[in-house]
């Protein structure tokens, strides 16, 4: 099976969960596969911690069938409660770092990451939508000339000396 035949329906950061609903699929006859990309974000995107490498995938003529069976499961009992999912369209068809997988020029792209020339994100094929793994920081008070306004420190009581 080739693998442009297979479409993930579920991406998770961790492998029990993504196997669960492995073979949950298979318990209601439908094929699927668990497809660990954690070792090319290490190689080829220098990723140190991989994020959304386990993909739960099923042969492209099952997956809509697939995919109505999951969305079921998750209204039910929670079947995604663990999965990587778009915060814009709620898909869990999520990649991570947001390169295409069909280049070898995304090497070079692993390279400004390392770097921090460019931010590793998310993206959802579905909606195109792209986030951070991280969540945002707090954006800093300004003042009138926008210089980050400095809070006066409390100030604490001068320590008693002791007489000899």
């Amino acid at each position: 099976m080739k693998l442009e035949e297979l479409m993930t329906v579920a991406t998770f950061s961790e492998a029990a969960p993504a196997d669960t609903l492995r073979q949950r699929l298979e318990a209601a006859r439908i094929p699927a596969q668990l497809f660990d990309e954690g070792m090319t974000q290490r190689i080829w995107w220098l990723v140190p911690r991989p994020k959304a490498h386990m993909r739960v995938r099923v042969e492209k003529e099952r997956f809509e069938e697939a995919e109505a069976l999951v969305r079921r499961w998750n209204e039910e009992d929670g079947a995604l409660k663990d999965a990587v999912v778009c915060p814009e369209c709620g898909a869990s068809r999520v990649e991570y770092p947001q390169y295409s997988r069909r280049t070898l020029m995304t090497f070079f792209f692993g390279i400004a990451n390392l770097f921090g020339y460019l931010p590793r994100l998310y993206f959802c094929p579905v909606c195109q939508y792209t986030w951070s793994p991280e969540p945002p920081k707090p954006e800093p008070e300004l003042d009138v000339l926008n210089w980050a306004v400095k809070r006066p420190r409390k100030a604490t009581a001068p320590a008693a000396r002791s007489r000899r």
